[in-house]
Protein backbone atom coordinates (compact mmCIF):
# COMPACT_ATOMS: atom_id res chain seq x y z
CA UNK A 1 0.00 0.00 0.00
CA UNK A 2 1.52 3.47 -1.00
CA UNK A 3 1.49 6.22 1.80
CA UNK A 4 -1.03 8.33 -0.38
CA UNK A 5 -3.66 6.39 -0.99
CA UNK A 6 -7.23 6.42 1.39
CA UNK A 7 -8.17 2.44 1.09
CA UNK A 8 -11.60 1.18 1.97
CA UNK A 9 -10.06 -0.44 5.08
CA UNK A 10 -9.36 2.61 7.08
CA UNK A 11 -12.74 4.34 6.25
CA UNK A 12 -15.73 4.64 8.82
CA UNK A 13 -18.30 2.98 7.40
CA UNK A 14 -21.18 1.81 10.06
CA UNK A 15 -23.62 4.29 11.25
CA UNK A 16 -23.17 3.14 14.58
CA UNK A 17 -19.45 3.70 14.47
CA UNK A 18 -19.90 7.08 12.83
CA UNK A 19 -21.89 8.02 15.82
CA UNK A 20 -20.06 6.31 18.49
CA UNK A 21 -17.05 9.00 17.81
CA UNK A 22 -19.48 11.88 17.03
CA UNK A 23 -21.04 11.20 20.74
CA UNK A 24 -17.87 10.17 22.60
CA UNK A 25 -14.93 12.04 20.33
CA UNK A 26 -13.16 15.27 20.98
CA UNK A 27 -15.25 18.07 18.76
CA UNK A 28 -13.01 20.97 17.01
CA UNK A 29 -15.32 23.09 15.70
CA UNK A 30 -14.35 25.43 12.53
CA UNK A 31 -16.51 27.69 10.53
CA UNK A 32 -17.65 25.51 7.66
CA UNK A 33 -16.32 22.15 9.24
CA UNK A 34 -16.46 19.83 12.60
CA UNK A 35 -13.56 17.53 13.23
CA UNK A 36 -14.50 14.72 15.88
CA UNK A 37 -11.65 12.74 16.92
CA UNK A 38 -11.80 9.90 20.01
CA UNK A 39 -9.08 7.28 20.96
CA UNK A 40 -10.69 3.90 20.78
CA UNK A 41 -8.96 0.62 21.67
CA UNK A 42 -10.96 -1.63 19.80
CA UNK A 43 -10.01 -0.89 16.35
CA UNK A 44 -7.04 -1.38 14.51
CA UNK A 45 -5.24 1.26 12.93
CA UNK A 46 -6.70 4.74 12.30
CA UNK A 47 -10.20 5.35 10.64
CA UNK A 48 -11.59 8.44 8.78
CA UNK A 49 -15.15 9.20 8.14
CA UNK A 50 -17.25 12.28 6.30
CA UNK A 51 -20.74 13.34 6.68
CA UNK A 52 -21.79 16.28 4.91
CA UNK A 53 -25.01 17.85 5.45
CA UNK A 54 -28.39 17.09 3.73
CA UNK A 55 -28.63 20.78 2.74
CA UNK A 56 -26.34 20.17 -0.17
CA UNK A 57 -28.19 19.72 -2.92
CA UNK A 58 -25.92 18.66 -5.53
CA UNK A 59 -24.13 16.03 -6.00
CA UNK A 60 -21.09 17.71 -7.84
CA UNK A 61 -20.75 19.88 -4.35
CA UNK A 62 -20.65 17.33 -1.91
CA UNK A 63 -17.75 15.14 -3.83
CA UNK A 64 -15.69 17.65 -4.46
CA UNK A 65 -15.72 18.56 -1.02
CA UNK A 66 -15.32 14.91 -0.13
CA UNK A 67 -11.94 14.89 -2.83
CA UNK A 68 -10.49 17.89 -0.53
CA UNK A 69 -11.36 16.31 2.90
CA UNK A 70 -9.84 13.19 2.12
CA UNK A 71 -7.02 14.42 -0.05
CA UNK A 72 -6.32 16.63 3.54
CA UNK A 73 -6.93 13.18 5.83
CA UNK A 74 -4.76 11.31 4.03
CA UNK A 75 -1.67 13.78 3.34
CA UNK A 76 -2.35 14.33 7.22
CA UNK A 77 -2.27 10.55 8.52
CA UNK A 78 0.85 11.18 10.80
CA UNK A 79 -1.02 13.76 12.90
CA UNK A 80 -3.21 11.28 14.56
CA UNK A 81 -2.55 8.64 17.00
CA UNK A 82 -2.67 4.55 15.87
CA UNK A 83 -5.80 3.81 16.87
CA UNK A 84 -7.92 6.65 16.52
CA UNK A 85 -11.16 7.40 15.08
CA UNK A 86 -12.07 10.39 13.24
CA UNK A 87 -15.21 11.39 11.81
CA UNK A 88 -15.09 15.33 9.61
CA UNK A 89 -18.71 16.58 9.68
CA UNK A 90 -19.36 19.45 6.81
CA UNK A 91 -21.94 22.07 8.11
CA UNK A 92 -23.92 23.39 4.67
CA UNK A 93 -22.48 26.17 4.26
CA UNK A 94 -19.47 24.24 3.01
CA UNK A 95 -20.72 23.87 -0.18
CA UNK A 96 -20.47 28.00 -0.61
CA UNK A 97 -16.52 28.15 0.25
CA UNK A 98 -13.49 27.89 -2.03
CA UNK A 99 -12.05 24.40 -1.70
CA UNK A 100 -8.98 25.95 -0.73
CA UNK A 101 -10.45 27.86 2.20
CA UNK A 102 -12.01 24.53 3.31
CA UNK A 103 -8.50 22.69 2.68
CA UNK A 104 -6.85 25.65 4.95
CA UNK A 105 -9.81 24.98 7.79
CA UNK A 106 -9.44 21.40 8.27
CA UNK A 107 -5.66 21.59 8.29
CA UNK A 108 -5.94 23.94 10.82
CA UNK A 109 -8.72 22.18 12.68
CA UNK A 110 -6.24 19.19 13.02
CA UNK A 111 -3.36 20.47 14.20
Amino acid sequence: MRKEEFPKGIRVKKESEFKRIIENGAKNRGENLIVFRLQVVDIEGQKFGIKIARGMKKAVTRNKIKRVIREVLRKSKDKFSKNEGVVVVCKSTAGEVNPGKLKEELESLIR
